[in-house]
């Protein structure tokens, strides 16, 4: 699925970018406290002892939140409702036939 994800994220990215900075930077924040989000619930499912594996997925986590704080110090507009929305829900499409497949 990786050519995939690869395409629509680039088109997504186009996109916004054509919409100027302050909303391609927008769609980065955004993203990055979806992503946040995301892996909040996979330490929720890790067990408590396994320290290693939380280790990792907590400092990815702090990567993607200071990614995203960097978006909204540069100037990031927020997105309106429906997008963040529609990008919820399309990484869950994404998310689901992951699993799936």
């Amino acid at each position: 699925m990786s050519p995939v994800w690869y395409a629509g994220a680039y088109a997504i990215g186009a996109a916004s970018g054509l919409l100027g900075d302050k909303w391609s930077l927008g769609f980065i924040a955004e993203t990055e406290r979806q992503v946040c989000a995301h892996l909040d619930e996979h330490l929720d499912g890790l067990p408590a002892e396994d320290a290693r594996s939380r280790a990792i997925v907590e400092t990815m986590r702090d990567e993607e939140a200071q990614h995203g704080e960097s978006a909204v110090a540069a100037g990031a507009a927020d997105l309106p409702g429906p997008v963040k929305t529609l990008m919820r829900l399309t990484a869950k499409v994404m998310t689901r036939t992951a699993y799936w497949v």
